[in-house]
């Protein structure tokens, strides 16, 4: 699926390892952070995500938001742009990679 990054900032996370807003992010976050994106812009359907459950991939009640989790505390947040009427296709859109505690 098409991925864009709606953060610069994690734009610059993916590509070059560290960024001043995600400066306190532990390195083993980001390396799977970036193994997420990927995984993201290799999937064919939303069903190819599924298939990775150390990722946690969710819808998040409440608003158009989905997650996936890069570790206990840390979770990559997107928007999905569907673009068929099945809603297993769309373009993916990274929002930001935030701390938070639980489910």
């Amino acid at each position: 699926m098409e991925v864009k990054f709606l953060s610069k900032e994690l734009k610059t996370l993916y590509q070059t390892g560290s960024s001043k807003k995600y400066k306190n992010v532990p390195l083993q976050v980001v390396r799977k952070f970036a193994r997420a994106v990927d995984l993201l812009s290799a999937a064919t359907k939303i069903q190819d995500i599924w298939e990775f459950p150390g990722y946690r991939f969710k819808h998040l009640e409440g608003n158009k938001m989905y997650s996936m989790r890069m570790d206990i505390t840390w979770r990559l947040e997107m928007e999905i742009e569907w673009i068929n009427n099945d809603c297993t296709i769309g373009i993916i859109g990274l929002d930001d990679l935030t701390k938070h505690y639980g489910d």
